[in-house]
């Protein structure tokens, strides 16, 4: 069985897009790999382009995800915890 795994971006930014598709090109077979959806298109073309440079596809289409209660995580990474000064 495939352990879950979450990129969580409070900000809503292509980070934790970015993310699941380095690890779906790495080592997708071993992981259940979730994000938290983006905001911005604008932000993903830039990503597509990033990605682009080094080989990997960004993941057309994600498995998203809004964080609430209830859903079960084996692992999480937090990429960007929005205000951390507040």
């Amino acid at each position: 069985m495939k352990k879950r795994i979450l990129f969580l971006c409070a900000q809503l930014s292509v980070r934790s897009q970015m993310a699941e598709s380095i690890l779906t090109f790495r080592g997708h077979a071993q992981w259940d790999i979730w994000s938290t959806p983006i905001q911005e298109s604008q932000e993903r073309t830039l990503a597509h382009n990033v990605l682009e440079e080094i080989g990997i596809p960004l993941v057309e289409t994600p498995q998203t995800t809004e964080p609430y209660f209830g859903l079960r995580w084996d692992e999480g990474v937090i990429l960007c915890s929005g205000m951390t000064d507040t």
